[in-house]
């Protein structure tokens, strides 16, 4: 990429001389390190802020494409919008859209029928470099590892579309203006300096204030992001001022700015305010990375780490590598759960295997090509004998990297010898609260678990009813009840069964309560009159833990209390309160209550009650371990989805067994209708286990009824 031009003073437009033509090899180089440190993080989960590369890569993008801007109108008088479209969509989209259906297929081969329709919708929004709005509005978390989609990292792209869209425009505005009040050439690039630093202040503003009240919003977010593309165009429109930095400062600026990257990306992590203020650091030490270069003289010398020919190639392909290594790290990880090691050795062959191939067969030959542009003939035979040789050169790397690939999976395939027994995961220890739970059960129980160690041994999938494309995502309560849980929506009319029953039961607590909703009222049978009160998003507790959705959060503040008042009024003989197992983190928190200040809240929400005659009952939910929308796919085993019981699980089995017995209430402990020992199974017999994580489906919820009444006579409540 051609260097930024300064205007000499009394130089006129037209005249501008570059400072430094040709590729910076400095900017090359912290290309290959930001692509580096991305890769890593998301392959490695090492260095923890390795994911700061995006941001390095916003300062380059700013700093080239407002130069390349600010060149043309200095040369020319205008800004071409037809050349400068063309020139992005040849660098970006042919690139990216061969990623995008190659992943596309392959999510096809490989995912469920619900996770293939989900990327399917990521690459729609993608293909529109929209993405980045799609994961924000979703609630997206980037730092989640379950169900991650493919095309997750397409959302940087997104953010430097859009703000391209925008502030070209906003340049020849402004070229406008200035043009006819004033005749200096430098008065325009001032007033473009004023508005993008205004705009970035702006923009970073906006991220503190997202990032505090919103974090997964702020992280995607275009307005919370377009102050690190600010930066960079900033230092473009300086680009005359830092020309003139002494020789020997270029060298200290580059080091120090190259040292505050490495510092942010070992520093900086998941748990910190991310992209403000936390990307401060990043972008201002690549700020200094090329300020140091921006008009040196090729015989300054600038760290070696960024200028040799190693880094100069892997900038060179950074966009293919970037592109190809998210789609390899999910969809391999995928496919090869438990490989390990291998695994990971396999993805950086992979990816850059891909991306060498890509860059030099696909991605470079079309920028370079005349697509999109008039005919040169002269220009263009010449082009096309040297893309002619460098395909030759690259497809013939291509073919002998696959040939090797196949044998090696040959030989591989006929030498293993064939697996007879199913592993299962390794073991948490249990805690003394659940060790204590009696090991003998009933006689429906006792065949239960019969099945269940079937279904740990089973090699193969068996013909399930539902399919598990069909399970994956279906409703997490039965239709007669499901509306029962939108807090906004619950009507006693249609949320009370069997009203005129002796016996009256109410049902309190999250969406696990709604799981557990129609097990219970079919358990509990005709005898009893059970008013569904759960909610999705909204756990019961004196605490109020905000859900990701503004609406449902605002509904979910005054359901507890509606439940507490019904309890009080109705005087029910039982109530169940059924919360999920997982992590509670209270609103305006910086952090999760621990498991015994979470028992502490509901106890406190069971005292306002002030219950008599009413006896109160905890069921926990099933271990929460592996997704099933993930861990299944066309490729898996069934050994593949076999979950544990977790250390959250048993710390907040523990917590909550402590509570109960200080206030006189029991505890159904159900694990054995999910589990054998510590392993559970994603199938009994025929009938898929769970939908998601931890919720069960309704056709389980059915399976386990005679199993669950089982259970609550024992503990006397029928």
């Amino acid at each position: 990429m051609t260097q930024l031009l300064t205007l000499k003073r009394g130089q006129k437009r037209g005249t501008a001389k570059p400072i430094n033509q040709g590729i910076r090899p400095d900017i090359q180089g912290l290309r290959a390190l930001a692509v580096l440190a991305v890769i890593a993080d998301h392959l490695f989960h090492w260095p923890s802020g390795g994911f700061v590369g995006v941001d390095v890569f916003f300062v380059i993008s700013g700093f080239l494409i407002t130069g390349l801007l600010l060149r043309e109108h200095e040369r020319t008088g205008r800004i071409s919008f037809v050349d400068f479209y063309r020139r992005r969509v040849k660098r970006i989209l042919p690139a990216s859209v061969l990623v995008l259906a190659v992943t596309l297929a392959g999510s096809y081969l490989i995912y469920s029928t619900t996770r293939f329709q989900s990327v399917l919708w990521d690459v729609v929004w993608a293909f529109l470099f929209a993405g980045n709005w799609r994961f924000a509005v979703v609630g997206t978390d980037y730092f989640a590892s379950d169900a991650v989609s493919p095309i997750q990292h397409f959302w940087s792209l997104a953010v430097e579309e859009q703000f391209y869209f925008v502030w070209p425009w906003l340049m020849l505005l402004i070229f406008f203006v200035v043009g006819k009040r004033s005749s200096n050439g430098t008065a325009g690039r001032a007033a473009v300096g004023a508005a993008i630093a205004l705009i970035s202040l702006a923009s970073f503003a906006w991220a503190l204030a997202e990032t505090a009240s919103a974090p997964s919003m702020a992280y995607f977010s275009t307005f919370s992001r377009a102050w690190e593309l600010g930066v960079g165009a900033g230092l473009a429109v300086a680009a005359p001022v830092l020309g003139q930095l002494p020789a020997k400062l270029r060298p200290i600026l580059s080091w120090l700015g190259l040292t505050g990257i490495l510092v942010s990306v070992a520093v900086i992590n998941s748990g910190s305010p991310f992209p403000a203020p936390a990307a401060l650091l990043p972008v201002l030490a690549s700020a200094l990375v090329i300020a140091a270069g921006t008009g040196a003289s090729t015989s300054i010398r600038l760290p070696a780490v960024l200028t040799n020919r190693i880094s100069g190639y892997l900038g060179d392909i950074s966009y293919s590598l970037y592109l190809w290594h998210f789609p390899v790290v999910i969809i391999g990880a995928d496919v090869f759960p438990e490989a390990g090691w291998q695994y990971q050795i396999g993805a950086v062959a992979a990816t850059f295997f891909l991306a060498v191939v890509a860059y030099n067969l696909f991605e470079d030959p079309i920028r370079k090509s005349d697509w999109l542009k008039g005919k040169d003939k002269m220009g263009r035979s010449r082009r096309e004998i040297e893309v002619s040789d460098r395909f030759k050169q690259t497809a013939l790397f291509a073919l002998a990297a696959m040939t090797a690939v196949v044998v090696v999976a040959a030989f591989s395939r006929f030498d293993a010898a064939p697996q007879t027994a199913v592993a299962l995961p390794a073991a948490t220890a249990p805690s003394a609260a659940a060790t204590a739970a009696p090991v003998q059960y009933g006689a429906v129980v006792t065949a239960l678990q019969k099945e269940i160690t079937q279904a740990l041994q089973a090699p193969e999938w068996p013909a399930l009813a539902p399919s598990l494309d069909d399970a994956i995502g279906s409703r997490q309560a039965r239709e007669d009840i499901s509306a029962c849980g939108m807090p906004d929506e619950y009507d006693p009319a249609q949320c009370v069964v069997n009203p005129t029953a002796q016996k009256s039961a109410i049902i309190l607590g999250n969406s696990m309560a709604m799981t557990y909703a129609a097990p219970l009222i079919d358990s509990l049978g005709q005898g009893w009159s059970v008013n569904v009160h759960g909610a999705y998003g909204c756990p019961f507790s004196a605490v109020f833990i905000p859900t990701n959705t503004a609406s449902l959060a605002a509904a979910c503040e005054g359901k507890n209390d509606e439940g507490i008042r019904m309890v009080q009024e109705s005087k029910p003989d039982v109530v169940f309160i059924i919360n999920t197992y997982t992590t509670n983190k209270p609103a305006g928190a910086d952090k999760p209550l621990p498991a015994a200040e979470w028992a502490a809240s509901i106890e406190a929400a069971v005292q306002e009650m002030n219950l008599s005659g009413t006896r109160v009952v905890f069921i926990t939910p099933p271990p929460a371990d592996k997704d099933i929308a993930k861990c299944y796919t066309k490729v898996s085993k069934p050994a593949d989805c076999i979950s544990g019981v977790t250390s959250l699980w048993y710390d907040n089995f523990d917590a909550e067994s402590a509570m109960a017995k200080r206030i006189g209430a029991a505890v159904v402990d159900t694990r054995s209708l999910f589990c054998l020992d510590q392993s559970c199974p994603a199938f009994v017999s025929e009938t898929p286990m769970k939908l998601d994580t931890s919720h069960m489906t309704v056709e389980y919820g059915s399976k386990i009824t005679s199993a669950l009444r089982e259970l609550l006579a024992e503990q006397k409540i029928l």
